[in-house]
């Protein structure tokens, strides 16, 4: 216990700085009690409107460390986050598009060809990188040829995707048979949800296990992903 009534104004301005000095005595004053915690103050008090955080700690999902610390300063998301964060909307946002209707042909745009003679994994792939601002893409309509795209840029990897990445099934090659997909979400169970194209003549989600899923004619196991430029 801090004998605070006791205390000279003085005193507790050398100690607490004039304001809290001058309150303190009056809480005293008023009170009779003191003000037992006055000394336990910090030299400079908090500013005008700001508030204490019980818990800094925060969970940022499909975010690093970094970013989570970035977000808790009040900093703008890092432009690698954003980036991969408009990927993977632009992605979701195309969820049904279909054959049927030809709203396919748009991801085939100067390629002279139509999704519905031609395999168009790849050309969705790459849509998405182009729609989220991605300057460097893949051209090829090969979806293994999309991993072979990512080793000759050294953007192909793995383990590890996130959101944004593109999954490719089957070794890469500028070879047929293969599939290619987005990664949207990056689940704690080690499953991953994508967003494919051609898959039953359209745009599909997908939610599956890296390990065991499968894609493409050949029914090909996946074999890394590509990150995109700038990520």
């Amino acid at each position: 216990m801090y004998p605070t009534r006791h205390l000279t104004l003085p005193t507790l301005k050398q100690r607490t700085g004039r304001a809290v000095a001058l309150a303190v005595l009056t809480a005293a004053a008023l009170t009779g009690t003191g003000a037992t915690d006055a000394l336990a103050l910090p030299a400079t008090p908090p500013a005008a409107g700001s508030t204490a955080t019980a818990d800094s700690s925060a969970t940022v999902t499909g975010g690093t460390t970094a970013d989570a610390d970035a977000l808790r300063e009040g900093a703008a998301a890092p432009a690698a986050a954003t980036l991969r964060d408009r990927i993977a909307a632009a992605a979701r946002g195309q969820i049904g598009v279909a054959e049927s209707d030809s709203a396919c042909q748009k991801y085939l745009t100067g390629k002279g060809q139509t999704c519905r003679n031609t395999s168009w994994c790849a050309a969705f792939a790459e849509w998405t990188w182009r729609h989220a601002g991605v300057k460097s893409v893949p051209t090829t309509l090969l979806g293994r040829g999309v991993g072979k795209w990512g080793q000759e840029h050294h953007l192909f990897h793995t383990g590890s995707p996130k959101p944004g990445d593109l999954v490719v099934y089957g070794p890469p090659a500028y070879e047929q048979g293969g599939h290619v997909g987005v990664v949207v979400s990056v689940n704690r169970d080690g499953t991953l949800d994508t967003v494919e194209g051609n898959v039953s003549n359209k745009v599909a989600h997908r939610h599956i296990d890296p390990r065991t899923a499968k894609g493409g004619v050949k029914k090909w196991k996946i074999s890394g992903y590509v990150t995109p430029p700038g990520a």
